[in-house]
């Protein structure tokens, strides 16, 4: 990989507030340690994670904007939460503006907050590290076990994860993004597969 793309990258997180790159450190820690355990890419784990957030503070507004100038699918429910486009857009803006090409850290990206079926074991890592960084234990106060299966097996982490934030979601009335519908299914399939 292009030492510029990288220096791209670090240069446009180096914008972001604090509280961000806080978070995009842990979730590079974390997605570092699981591609080690699952032996995975460790480079393209780092760069993935590193990347994730790039588009996170967007306003909503300025995603759907985005997602239509470049040509991305912007459904009734991504209007509804433009935060869904965070990873879509991110993973376009760092193909056009950074030069990143490496199209399994850009799913990895794309698909990073609600999954998708057929994710990738890249994609599923930055999933989970994303979801397992330890200042969000209040928002999934399940986190501890999901991290204790994610050094395991990361489909058994995918739905114990989805299961649990599903639950969240139905008692409070939200809707449930398909593509984390999908991934769940996805994940599901997999452990059956294992026996």
């Amino acid at each position: 990989m292009d030492t510029s793309v990288h220096q791209r990258i670090a240069s446009e997180i180096a914008r972001l507030p604090t509280g961000v790159q806080a978070h995009i450190e842990q979730v590079r820690r974390g997605a570092v340690e699981l591609a080690s355990l699952h032996g995975l890419d460790v480079a393209s784990a780092e760069l993935a994670a590193q990347a994730h957030d790039i588009c996170r503070l967007v306003p909503g507004v300025e995603l759907i904007d985005m997602a239509g100038k470049l040509r991305l699918s912007v459904t009734a429910l991504d209007r509804a939460v433009p935060v869904f486009l965070h990873g879509p857009v991110g993973a376009e803006v760092l193909r056009r503006d950074h030069g990143l090409d490496d199209e399994a850290v850009l799913n990895a990206v794309r698909y990073h907050t609600m999954g998708r079926d057929g994710m990738a074991p890249l994609e599923k890592l930055l999933f989970l590290a994303d979801k397992l960084d330890p200042s969000k234990v209040s928002r999934y106060p399940f986190i501890t076990e999901v991290d204790r299966l994610a050094r395991e097996d990361l489909d058994r982490a995918m739905l114990r994860f989805i299961d649990e934030q599903s639950r969240v979601f139905i008692e409070a009335g939200s809707v449930i993004h398909p593509g984390m519908n999908a991934a769940r299914n996805d994940a599901l399939l997999a452990l059956k597969g294992k026996g």
